[in-house]
């Protein structure tokens, strides 16, 4: 492995610990007090691809079945996420966003966008578009991991 190819994964992996870390002790907000980052990040998920089951967020999340058991019973319990049944097979059940849920998540994530948007000002429209372009790229290669 080069140099250049190990340096480009010591940054990645960096941004990637360090900058979820950093996010989660700047923003401050009731949801980042009462939640777990990997509870935020279910909620995330949800937000992102609406009404999930348990073993889609389970794969989301690369945890395992126990865990996001726990995670959504807290969820559960502090009203952020509801657990519905499907009308057409009683054995599938998804987990959807209750308005209190919705509305938490969208007062942090706003503040997450306006921290990283602060970190990233410095940053040129060119060099934005290059660190898209890139991002995609690796997003489309871990996909075709699975």
């Amino acid at each position: 492995m080069s140099d250049r190819l190990q340096e480009a994964i010591r940054l990645f992996t960096d941004v990637m610990v360090y900058g979820q870390n950093e996010v989660f002790r700047k923003v401050e907000n009731e949801l980042h007090k009462e939640l777990s980052m990997e509870q935020i990040k279910m909620l995330n998920w949800l937000e992102r691809y609406g009404s999930l089951t348990s073993k889609e967020l389970t794969e989301l999340q690369g945890g395992h079945k126990s865990a996001t058991s726990s995670r959504l019973k807290k969820l559960v319990d502090k009203e952020y996420v509801k657990v519905v049944q499907k009308e057409d097979d009683r054995r599938v059940k998804h987990v959807e966003f209750t308005e209190k849920g919705a509305a938490a998540y969208k007062e942090a994530k706003e503040q997450v966008n306006e921290y990283l948007s602060s970190v990233l000002e410095g940053i040129e429209n060119e060099e934005i578009d290059q660190f898209i372009y890139i991002f995609s790229k690796v997003k489309e290669l871990l996909k075709k991991q699975n």
